[in-house]
């Protein structure tokens, strides 16, 4: 069910490349810039993916050599979400009232590897997102639930981390789910360029303010998929106001409610061996005429 904050929510996207299995060093800078944003009357800082961690993005090599080190070094980097250094975030937030979302590769209580995205409130709660799409990782695991929760003002947050912004249906789910605000962080820079021209599609097809942060690139989309602001490279904090009455006036809001989901059936089942990816439009023979012509040269 969707409904309009009551108030504006300032946001900041913030640049920051995490130094890998620098936890200590990479939390310590994440505060500081939470104590700045403060400052700078910032209601909710975006850091990007594995922020606190690093080790996500970079090689693709598929070796088996390369995979087996690359699980060592995870599970080396991996942290707990309840761990000492994201209680130094949540602490910080609390002392400064910015609610902050910053990213690691977590170690859950089974063993099992994630991308995760911890956002921190003020009063103490916490929101952890598992990356959905962990594919071309084969060392991590995949979350299976979608991550969407409500903070002052009346602003209810989606989360999707870095490869969960590609499929259209994510982006789509949030926004059914009643989100008014998608926080996008992303680790590597090798999609940037695709990331610019499909996140304000997200947010103009489902009605949604985006926030995007990468160690370089950031960018804050509005529900009419209009880019307010904008960092092409380096490490400066972009940040805007979003105003609540622009999600009442974007059109997308009026083609969700005339959705046909008795359509959609299929996008939730596998497409089966076999099967067309069409609906057949068949054409009889009934009332058919015979027609042969001829092409015929003539020398004049």
């Amino acid at each position: 069910m969707f409904s309009l904050p009551v108030a504006p929510l300032r946001v900041a996207s913030i640049a920051l490349a995490a130094q890998r299995g620098e936890i200590e060093q990479n939390a310590a800078r994440v505060v500081a810039r939470i104590e700045r944003a403060a400052r700078e009357r910032i209601g909710l800082a975006v850091f990007p993916e594995a922020c606190l961690t690093g080790g996500i993005g970079g090689g693709t090599s598929t070796s088996t050599s390369t995979r087996t080190m690359r699980r060592a070094q995870m599970k080396a980097l991996a942290a707990s979400v309840d761990g000492e250094h994201v209680q130094a975030v949540a602490d910080a937030v609390e002392r400064t009232g910015v609610a902050a979302g910053v990213g690691l590769i977590e170690r859950a209580a089974d063993g099992a590897l994630y991308s995760s995205y911890v956002v921190c409130l003020p009063g103490g709660k916490r929101h952890v997102h598992r990356k959905l799409h962990a594919d071309g990782q084969p060392h991590l695991a995949s979350g299976d639930r979608f991550t969407v929760f409500d903070m002052r003002g009346g602003w209810r947050l989606a989360v999707l981390v870095g490869g969960d912004n590609y499929p259209v249906e994510n982006a789509r789910m949030a926004a059914l789910l009643g989100a008014g605000l998608l926080v996008a962080p992303h680790a590597s820079h090798e999609t940037d360029a695709w990331m610019r021209r499909a996140l304000p599609a997200r947010a103009l097809d489902n009605g949604l303010f985006v926030v995007y942060s990468e160690h370089r690139e950031g960018a804050i989309v509005d529900p009419c998929g209009q880019v307010v602001a904008q960092r092409a490279g380096g490490d400066e904090t972009i940040s805007a106001e979003l105003d609540p009455a622009l999600l009442g006036t974007s059109p997308a809001h009026r083609w969700l409610d005339t959705r046909r989901p008795d359509l959609y059936a299929r996008l939730a089942h596998e497409s089966r061996a076999g099967m067309p990816s069409f609906e057949p439009r068949n054409a009889g023979a009934r009332g058919a005429v015979a027609v042969s012509f001829a092409v015929v040269r003539r020398n004049g």
